[in-house]
This record gives structure tokens, C-alpha cells and sequence, in this order.
């Protein structure tokens, strides 16, 4: 049996990946963990899905690196960042300088951790 969405075109996934950004975005608005955790775990297995695909897929998060909304442009460059990190860094850069809250702070520490990887443990 075939897993759901596997069969969905890149074009399917992106605005997907989009619905489900925005999704985080309004969370993120109205302070809804519920959902924002939900949207999470949804664009976590559709990027899973798009890494398996041939070729990696996620290249295709870059067409959202424009996306007039900053949640899918933090979202894009985070999961596109292992294969354009310096893009990636430049659209999470441009979401801080633009003062945008709340995706400004959650820029912030995604910048961190693209740039230095996750805090060592003690």
C-alpha cells in the first residue's frame, strides 16, 4: 500500500508544505501550541518524504524563498539549508532584519543553529 503523498507531485508538496506553514503562522499569532506542534509534525514527514525522493527533492523549498509570508521562508530555508546553506542563511538573516514578530525570534535562534549547529551537551 502506498503511503500518503507519495504519489503527490512537487508541485502538491510545496503548497502543502505551505497550508502547513501558515498553519504555524497563525499558531504562532494566537500563542496555539497545539496546532503549531501538529503543523510541525506534518512538515517534518513531508520533507522526509521529499529528502527519499530521487535526486532529494528539497530543492524545491527554494521557490519559497521569496514567499511573502515569513513562516514559509523560515520554514524553506530551514529544511532547505544542508543543501543551500548560504541561501538558506541570507532568507532567515532577511526575516531578523526585517523585525517581523514572532517569526524575528524564531529567526534567531534558527540562525544559530544553522550557522553553528545544536548546543553541545555538558
Amino acid at each position: 500500500m502506498a503511503k500518503k503523498g507519495e504519489d503527490a507531485s512537487d508541485e502538491a508538496m510545496l503548497q502543502r508544505f505551505i497550508e502547513l506553514s501558515l498553519t504555524q503562522h497563525e499558531a504562532l499569532l494566537y500563542l496555539e501550541t497545539g496546532p503549531y506542534n501538529r503543523a510541525y509534525m506534518k512538515i517534518n514527514k513531508l520533507v522526509e518524504e521529499l529528502e527519499a525522493r530521487t535526486g532529494d527533492q528539497r530543492h524545491v523549498l527554494v521557490d519559497l524563498f521569496d514567499h511573502p509570508n515569513p513562516q514559509v521562508r523560515l520554514n524553506a530555508a530551514k529544511y532547505a539549508h544542508p543543501l543551500f546553506p548560504e541561501e538558506s542563511i541570507q532568507v532567515v538573516q532577511s526575516i531578523i532584519d526585517a523585525k517581523k514578530y514572532p517569526q524575528e525570534a524564531h529567526a534567531r535562534s534558527a540562525l544559530d543553529y544553522l550557522m553553528f549547529g545544536p548546543l553541545p551537551r555538558e
